[in-house]
């Protein structure tokens, strides 16, 4: 498998060291798939694709992921606050998949919007979870969403 990621980070593509790579594993297969992750639009959203030679581009080619499990602020949120903390959680998770050696996304499924939901795992540290722990992003199961501000 191999797999070229790259993040904007301040207006610059941050290209990942030679061998990462990243797999995505199905929803009823123990299989994993090869994923090449594009960019990370916010703390819990970034958009892959699916590299895998079966699926047409229009099914596979710069794929909205949103991390299961969690909220982040948001950029275009309510308050400078809001804005700040949104700035912090996407540079935490483009961080996160641009130093990581390997990238897998489990269980993905479709949400409300029809992006892909699911685990987003570097280095199999559930991303997730690190984004809760370092006070980045809130759980979230799909409900009302709390405001940041």
């Amino acid at each position: 498998m191999r797999s070229i990621l790259s993040m904007p980070r301040n207006g610059h593509a941050v290209k990942l060291r030679k061998g990462t790579k990243a797999t995505v594993q199905g929803a009823t297969t123990s299989d994993y798939f090869s994923i090449t992750v594009h960019h990370g639009y916010d703390g819990d959203t970034c958009t892959v694709t699916l590299n895998d030679p079966f699926l047409p581009p229009v099914l596979g080619d710069h794929i909205p992921v949103r991390l299961a499990g969690i909220d982040t602020p948001e950029l275009k949120g309510d308050c400078a606050a809001e804005r700040a903390l949104a700035i912090q959680a996407r540079d935490f998770l483009v961080a996160r998949l641009a130093t990581a050696v390997r990238v897998d996304l489990h269980a993905p499924a479709r949400d409300k919007y029809f992006r892909l939901n699911g685990r987003l795992l570097a280095d199999g540290q559930d991303l997730s979870q690190a984004l809760i722990t370092a006070n980045l992003a809130r759980p979230y199961d799909g409900g009302k969403k709390l405001p940041f501000c």
